[in-house]
């Protein structure tokens, strides 16, 4: 059929209980946090398909997440409500005729509507679910065989906007500020790989990775505005043997020349990317 409709529904139980100890000789429990959630989480989509070579669909679907699930629990997240997410996709699937050249394309807008903030009036218990973001941009992927011994990747996100609709007023330091771009939110990011076999029995490749600046994921004083930590690209290598149709061995080389940068962004500190690496990997098939 030329015409497919999506839908459905997820429901999730989560359950969560975080106990802290002393440091002391009695190692005895100094406090213990709990958390019970259920919550519905909502999907649906069409797809479009005129052809054998091409589809095009539009997507929206809910999501949240708890402080239990990626963090351990504390006074105030144990007491909050889950954050929600919505994200909302309009993409193309195309191939070409000699079905060679598969090119993926999406305009998306992701809305974090409920983040979480720090409660005035109860600062000491809960978190105060009054923040909301949002980021709208394009993906593009290309995953070609140019000829019968090269074959290329790339893949490109453009975000030109990304905003803080609402933050915690009272927030004066530290946190995000409303209008302000949200941290680790570049707007340019990507990598492109190329892969050559020139004999029977050898393959190369060459990749490069690159991010344009990004600033932090929450600031430290907002007197002192945002510093952004600078774009980057790193190169990546790769060589490999085949011995035969059973085994073989791969050399690995990322971030070729040892580049220093920041991975990720925080208040007063950052994590930096990882260096150069080598990696000799051998593989078998049975």
């Amino acid at each position: 059929p030329m015409w497919k409709v999506l839908g459905g529904l997820r429901y999730d139980y989560f359950n969560g209980d975080y106990t802290t100890f002393n440091a002391n000789a009695a190692n005895q429990p100094s406090a213990n946090y709990k958390q019970s959630i259920n919550k519905i989480s909502k999907r649906a989509g069409v797809l479009f398909q005129p052809n054998a070579l091409d589809s095009f669909h539009f997507s929206y679907g809910t999501s949240f997440n708890t402080s239990g699930d990626t963090y351990s629990y504390n006074a105030n997240s144990a007491n909050t409500a889950p954050e929600s997410s919505e994200n909302i996709e309009l993409g193309a699937k195309l191939d070409s005729e000699d079905g060679r050249v598969t090119t993926r394309l999406a305009l998306f807008r992701a809305t974090k509507l409920n983040e979480r903030n720090t409660d005035p009036d109860n600062a000491a218990t809960r978190l105060l679910l009054s923040g909301k973001r949002h980021a709208a941009g394009f993906d593009m992927d290309v995953i070609g065989q140019i000829t019968d011994k090269w074959d290329i990747y790339a893949s490109y996100t453009w975000i030109p906007q990304a905003r803080v609709d609402e933050a915690a007023s009272t927030v004066t330091s530290g946190g995000s500020r409303k209008g302000d771009r949200p941290g680790l939110t570049p707007r340019h990011s990507g990598t492109v790989w190329n892969t050559y076999k020139f004999l029977p029995q050898w393959r190369a490749g060459v990749g490069v990775n690159f991010r344009s600046k990004q600033a932090p994921a929450d600031i430290n004083n907002p007197a002192n505005g945002i510093y952004n930590a600078p774009g980057f690209a790193t190169l990546d290598l790769m060589a490999e043997y085949a011995f035969n149709k059973v085994y073989t061995v791969k050399a690995n080389v990322t971030n070729v020349a040892n580049k220093v940068y920041a991975d990720q962004v925080y208040r007063g500190f950052y994590v930096p990317g990882a260096g150069r690496l080598v990696q000799v990997t051998l593989s078998t098939k049975f």
